[in-house]
């Protein structure tokens, strides 16, 4: 109980320290953009979710595609960006990226950037291409 307490007092003041992945980026998401990552963005456009392939369809799944970009090139240096763990802090609506291994670092910053993206494109967020049908997503796809 005292564990519980303790989380809503850190939450109220409005500092949060997380450790996570896939998971923490979705909570990022929620804080920047007070949209529900999984829900608004988990298969919105043609790169948002899981895969991604043809032409973005706005500035919001062009913030996907570039994220998936960010992620496949950690991926070949080693990393594990949808299952390695690392911190940040979320306060007065500011992600500061914490301490931890190279690849830790340059997975928060990726989900940082993809997050703060999606809050900047807040204006071009289109509710058709929510629930996106994939086999429409035709077209070059962006490079990396």
């Amino acid at each position: 109980m005292k564990i519980v307490l303790l989380l809503v007092v850190l939450i109220i003041c409005g500092l949060t320290e997380v450790q996570g992945n896939l998971l923490q980026f979705q909570n990022m998401i929620g804080k920047l953009t007070g949209k529900n990552a999984l829900t608004d963005y988990g298969f919105y456009g043609c790169h948002c979710g899981l895969g991604g392939k043809g032409t973005p369809k706005d500035a919001t799944d062009r913030c996907c595609s570039t994220h998936d970009c960010c992620y496949f090139k950690l991926e070949k240096k080693g990393c594990k960006p949808k299952t390695q763990t690392y911190n940040y802090k979320y306060q007065s609506g500011s992600i500061t990226c914490g301490s931890g291994s190279s690849c830790q670092k340059a997975i928060c910053s990726c989900d940082k950037a993809a997050a703060y993206c999606m809050k900047n494109n807040l204006r071009s967020y289109k509710v058709k291409y929510r629930n996106f049908p994939n086999f429409l997503c035709k077209g070059n796809e962006p490079r990396c």
